[in-house]
């Protein structure tokens, strides 16, 4: 692997070695992220970073909810660029291969949030040939489809905060989203400067279980969508704040959510 140069700018993110308690690695239904870097840098003020956030309707969802905590903070400049029934193998519908890289040369960002796979689970057709949804060839493929979108990225200098595809209600969805979360985690320990962060448990009751509703703030409150998919308004806002969080951590700057929303565990 080639040395990753973070980014420069003013911006202050710098990445860091996990916890002992985080050697052995997560899961894709952990609630821990998952990276390659090695070091492990004191908390400082972010100074003045671009994020360009992308991904699918899903994203749009993460999107509208880090808008509302990051708005009147001067520091992130957030741009949100996402596309909904878009994905990674629909390039005749949306070819986000080449929209990342207008996007990365356009804003030139420290970060890049990126928010896939809620449309991926359907068959790539690579080379004439058709390769069924989770069989050996194609998450070679998709794993290659991730690597490259990943990498576009970090050899501009940013860093890549992959997000997880929550917990679904639909079964065989459910499962599918599983399997390709295990391809995000993967690629995220092989792309120095990529860092894969689960959602799953955050949306999952004590059980493990889908949970539609929650209490959220002390308050009883609807976090998904009738189609067991997509987020309510409160549901993107404890997505955001748990993604905004999550980017003081991971990249060791202070940074406080402005309309923050808990799940009460």
């Amino acid at each position: 692997m080639t040395a990753f140069k973070p980014p420069g700018a003013g911006c202050r993110f710098a990445t860091g070695a996990p916890s002992p308690s985080d050697s052995s690695g997560t899961t894709a239904t952990s609630s821990a992220p998952s990276s390659t870097t090695t070091t492990s840098p004191a908390v400082t003020a972010v100074g003045r970073c671009t994020v360009l956030e992308i991904g699918d309707s899903l994203g749009n969802d993460l999107g509208w909810g880090m808008a509302r905590q990051l708005g009147h903070d001067h520091a992130l400049r957030l741009v949100q660029a996402d596309k909904s029934s878009s994905g990674l193998l629909t390039p005749w519908f949306y070819d986000w291969a080449k929209k990342e890289k207008v996007l990365l040369a356009q804003y030139k960002p420290q970060l890049v949030i990126i928010t896939f796979g809620a449309n991926d689970e359907q068959n790539l057709k690579v080379d004439g040939h058709v390769l069924a949804f989770g069989s050996a060839p194609w998450l070679t493929a998709y794993t290659n489809i991730v690597t490259k979108m990943a990498t576009a990225a970090t050899k501009t200098g940013a860093y890549v905060l992959w997000v997880g595809m929550p917990i679904m209600q639909p079964n065989g969805y459910r499962q599918g989203m599983a399997l390709i979360n295990s391809v995000f985690e993967k690629v995220a320990t092989a792309v120095p400067g990529m860092t894969f962060l689960p959602t799953w448990d955050l949306f999952a009751n004590s059980k493990g279980q889908f949970a539609e509703a929650a209490r959220v703030n002390n308050i009883p409150s609807l976090l998904r969508e009738p189609d067991g998919i997509h987020f309510s308004y409160v549901g993107e806002n404890v997505f955001a704040t748990y993604v905004t969080r999550s980017i003081g951590t991971v990249y060791h700057v202070q940074i406080t959510p402005e309309a923050a929303m808990y799940i009460d565990r």
